[in-house]
């Protein structure tokens, strides 16, 4: 009997706590996520713009297969 356990996966979710609409894919890291979710701010800001907070949360995958917040989204 193997006691090996799925690999964590992680997901940006909305100001909602849901899966981001644009953003929705799973992730093998934290800074995957964060990565990936701040090259996506950044395309969508005009470069004149002054930097601004992304309204983002992150949640991880549990072993039972549902997912549990790590933060909760800000902004």
């Amino acid at each position: 009997m193997s006691s090996s356990h799925p690999p964590r996966r992680y997901r940006l979710v909305d100001h909602h706590g849901q899966p981001h609409l644009e953003l929705d894919e799973h992730f093998d890291s934290i800074e995957e996520a964060c990565a990936f979710a701040t090259h996506w701010w950044q395309q969508q800001q005009p470069a004149s713009e002054p930097a601004s907070q992304i309204g983002l949360g992150l949640e991880v995958s549990t072993e039972s297969g549902s997912w549990r917040t790590l933060r909760h989204p800000q902004g």
